[in-house]
């Protein structure tokens, strides 16, 4: 497995092709590795999904963090903060289309998923296309 601290595995309004307003200031000028999975399960959450563990496969982009300066606004995004937080920053395992897999931050859902509905297909992106 190839090891690049500096990897983001982004899979909701965070990837480039669904980042807008001040989404797409957070993730515009990193460099898109290409489209990856993680395993686990995809959550509708209303305006953005979530990621939670499962026996399913997510989809998403991979992408290099040429700051590490940047992750404090990212989190802050993710709302990571504080007692109760919304994601947490978590390595993760995310692979390429090629099968090559990367040790990369992602951020997990981190609250009850009570009702949530589970994305079919775990694309966000396909997801939204068919709303």
């Amino acid at each position: 497995m190839a090891n690049d601290p500096e990897l983001l595995f982004v899979y909701g309004t965070l990837r480039p092709s669904l980042a807008t307003g001040r989404h797409a200031g957070l993730v515009h000028d990193l460099e898109v590795v290409g489209p990856a999975t993680v395993p686990g399960v995809l959550l509708e959450l209303g305006d953005y999904p979530g990621l939670v563990a499962g026996d399913g496969c997510v989809h998403g982009d991979l992408l290099r963090i040429t700051d590490a300066a940047r992750l404090p606004a990212l989190d802050a995004y993710e709302e990571c903060g504080g007692p109760e937080p919304l994601f947490r920053r978590e390595r993760m395992v995310a692979r390429l289309g090629d099968g090559t897999a990367f040790d990369a931050w992602g951020y997990r859902y981190a609250r009850p998923q009570r009702a949530a509905t589970i994305i079919d297909g775990g694309d966000y992106a396909a997801h939204v296309a068919r709303r």
